[in-house]
Formats: C-alpha cells, structure tokens, sequence
C-alpha cells in the first residue's frame, strides 16, 4: 500500500508532512492555506489505501474458493464478461495503469452469484 503522504504534490508541503508522520520536527512552515492543501491531498491518499485494504480483505475472504468454483462460468453467466476480467477484478490486477476494482454494483452482483451457487451446491448436495 502507498504512503498516503505520496499523494502529496507539492514538493514542500510534502516535506512538511513526511517530517510530521516521521515524528520529526518540521524543517519548513505552511500558511493555513498550504495546510489546508495539504490535510486535504493527505486524506485523499488515506481514503486509497483504505479503499485497497478493503480490496486485500475482499480477496483474502475468498479463501480457496476461486479453486473451488469455476470463475469463468460466474463471469459469463452472471457478468456476460470473460474469466480474465473476473479474475483481474478478484485480484486487483493493474490494467491501463489503474488497479481493477469491483464497482459496489458489481460487488452485489457478485456477492449475489456466490449465493445462487451456495444454493445450488446445496440442492445438489441433498439429492445426492
């Protein structure tokens, strides 16, 4: 996960944060401005790495499931995509420079797949 410092574009007020979240004196002075600027760019960048956290648990919940289920028929039948897609969705996979993330439709989408299979597995389990 990125330093949420990072997000920081200006270069001195940048400084001004990497000594604070260092426990360091500052070596420079902001205005209440270039401080605002900053705690704003800040939170952004906590808001990523959380949202990336939230990604890493999504991922780790599914445990051994993606070896378990057939993840291409999920993609095709519940998203009309293919399992790469899914997989890179799954993974967080890097692609065209962004980190591939379900959108919280697709989240429900898929959370909703898993229990239609979850009960399908069920129904086949009793009638064995």
């Amino acid at each position: 996960m990125e330093n949420p410092v990072k997000s920081i574009k200006d270069p001195k007020i940048r400084a001004y944060f990497e000594d604070i979240t260092e426990k360091r004196k500052p070596a420079t002075t902001l205005s209440g401005d270039e401080l605002e600027e900053g705690m704003n760019q800040f939170i952004d960048g906590l808001d990523k790495v959380l949202a990336e956290g939230s990604e890493m648990i999504a991922r780790a919940r599914l445990g051994d499931v993606p070896e378990a289920i057939s993840f291409s028929y999920i993609a095709k039948k519940y998203f009309g995509k293919s399992r790469g897609w899914l997989m890179q969705k799954v993974n967080g996979n890097m692609v065209n420079g962004k980190q591939a993330a379900f959108t919280e439709e697709e989240r429900k989408q898929f959370r909703s797949a898993l229990k239609d299979i979850s009960k399908q597995l069920s129904v086949a389990a009793e009638s064995f």
